[in-house]
């Protein structure tokens, strides 16, 4: 490997045209320039394709989708096409700090036995103000001591040596339209390779309602599905495998199915788990359409009710600094 190694940025990308020029520029721009940038935008209906090929650059090249497949699947197809030496991501709503991929490929550099590196994170409103930074775990020890209670990466942030997909390979197809997927593969990365962080926030994290992370399509394993992976994961720690891996399907069909049961039972629930995970993430709009499709599932359910008034208190206090 030479001295200045190929790096794949893979981005996919969906509905993110006020995002998507930010994203690109954000890699064009960086400070280590031995780069390819692949993008597949993935039959968005907002002309975010046209942004993406508005640009001339030679180390971009593009692989769009005629139907959308989702994000998974399209980043499966894209790791696939890489041809660097390491392989990083970038999420198309997202953003990175100029000398992200030059500060990670410097651990690579410095430790052979490095199999993915990632850093901190900067959570950043549609404006790119700030939020919060994250505080991960440094060291692989601490890092995987936390999982699955706490996962102290994020999956676009990260680089990884091509030979760990090559092992490894992609996202795993069961978690398509569910995520989680990269907290799994995350989960298998760091039980063949040395992993670690960047103590630096190199990453900007915008949550984008049009995205794929974004739909609201009533997909009940969206809101359980971080059940599922502990499921998983704990196996794997516990026994070294786990049901998915061993194609053992009619047990985690049982579990899937007694996750799946109170959604059954209460038909608004999905709304309200969903109208809250958004409201805290700072999808105020978002929120307050799932709680009111909440109550028209449900007008009975108290819960319900409570919540969306909860918001709507929170929302005016802010709207009109009420202290009380």
């Amino acid at each position: 490997m030479n001295d200045v190694p190929l790096i794949s940025v893979l981005m996919p990308a969906y509905n993110c045209k006020n995002f998507i020029k930010q994203a690109i520029d954000s890699i064009l721009d960086q400070s280590y320039q031995n780069l390819e940038l692949l993008i597949a935008d993935d039959a968005s209906g907002d002309g975010t394709k046209k942004i993406i090929d508005s640009y001339s650059d030679i180390r971009i090249k593009t692989f769009h989708n005629e139907q959308n497949i989702g994000y998974l699947k399209t980043f499966n197809k894209l790791i696939a096409l890489a041809e660097g030496d390491y392989i990083t991501f970038q999420d198309a709503d997202d953003y990175s700090h100029p000398n992200r991929i030059e500060l990670l490929v410097k651990e690579f550099k410095e430790d052979k036995d490095l199999g993915a590196c990632g850093s901190n994170y900067t959570r950043v409103d549609k404006k790119g103000n700030k939020i919060f930074d994250s505080n991960f775990s440094l060291t692989h020890a601490e890092i995987i001591k936390k999982m699955p209670e706490q996962f102290d990466f994020t999956g676009s942030g990260l680089m990884i040596k091509k030979e760990v997909y090559l092992e490894i390979g992609g996202y795993n197809e069961f978690f398509d339209r569910m995520g989680g997927e990269d907290f799994y593969w995350f989960y298998l990365i760091a039980e063949k390779y040395k992993i670690k962080n960047i103590k630096s926030s190199l990453y900007f994290y915008r949550a984008n309602p049009n995205s794929v992370a974004g739909d609201i399509s009533d997909n009940r394993k969206k809101i359980y599905g971080v059940n599922i992976l502990n499921y998983l994961i704990i196996q794997r720690r516990d026994n070294g495998h786990d049901d998915l891996n061993d194609g053992n399907f009619d047990s985690l069909d049982h579990m899937i199915k007694s996750l799946d049961e109170p959604y059954v039972l209460d038909k608004s629930l999905f709304y309200r788990k969903l109208s809250v995970k958004y409201f805290y993430e700072g999808l105020t709009r978002r929120a307050l359409v799932l709680g009111f499709n909440a109550i028209c599932k449900n007008f009975r359910n108290f819960e319900n009710i409570k919540n969306l008034f909860y918001f709507l208190k929170i929302i005016l206090k802010r709207k009109f600094n009420f202290k009380n």
